[in-house]
């Protein structure tokens, strides 16, 4: 409980800097898994999803690539989206996930399922830490055609579990413009940071 109530701190801090330009900062809410393994805290006005709810529920708009896995996602938290024009940003998501079948520690830790199968060598896993417990961290990117998904993803072996915490920001480009061409969109690096102050509020019980 002591690192959620430094993080609860940190969050509000962070996000009332970050809407000082809105009057009032959102109401905070805080999740608690089922079976107590962890808890993070989000605004009420972002849609947490969780169950059958991440397959039926609408991620974003016109979105070729869901943001949450319902396969594998044990909860999901849908950044609002407002009708931006002029912006190429389709939809983006925190999620908690279970490490797609890796029990094993050092297979967990080094996304040996996900980038032997994905990605072979390309992806170099990193550590980070969040509320002073050590991760491993790895950026990958999702296309489809006119689609593009980034994913940032922080693992943690816990309790016999491999847990997978995600954040994935979509895009889409009508134009036929090579992805790699186009400039950043601001609204989809606004979702984006908005995000990682959830992520910075996550703690293992």
């Amino acid at each position: 409980m002591k690192l959620l109530n430094i993080a609860f701190i940190g969050f509000v801090l962070c996000f009332v800097s970050s809407m000082a330009v809105a009057q009032e900062p959102p109401s905070l809410e805080t999740f608690n898994s089922p079976d107590d393994a962890f808890q993070f805290i989000y605004p009420e006005n972002y849609q947490l999803l969780v169950g059958d709810r991440i397959l039926k529920a609408t991620q974003g708009r016109h979105l070729a690539i869901p943001v949450c896995d319902f396969a594998t996602a044990l909860v999901c938290v849908i950044y609002p989206f407002d009708d931006v024009e002029n912006t190429r940003f389709e939809a983006a998501g925190f999620s908690v996930d279970a490490g797609r079948g890796s029990n094993a520690e050092a297979e967990c830790l080094a996304y040996s399922d996900r980038f032997s199968r994905e990605h072979g060598d390309q992806v170099q896993p990193s550590s980070i830490t969040i509320n002073g417990l050590i991760f491993r961290y790895a950026a990958v990117k999702k296309t489809v055609a006119g689609h593009l998904q980034s994913l940032y993803l922080y693992r943690s072996f816990q309790k016999e579990h491999c847990y997978e915490l995600r954040i994935a920001v979509s895009l889409s480009d009508e134009s036929g413009t090579p992805m790699s061409s186009l400039p950043p969109d601001s609204e989809a690096e606004n979702a984006r940071q908005s995000l990682r102050l959830i992520l910075s509020s996550f703690a293992f019980k």
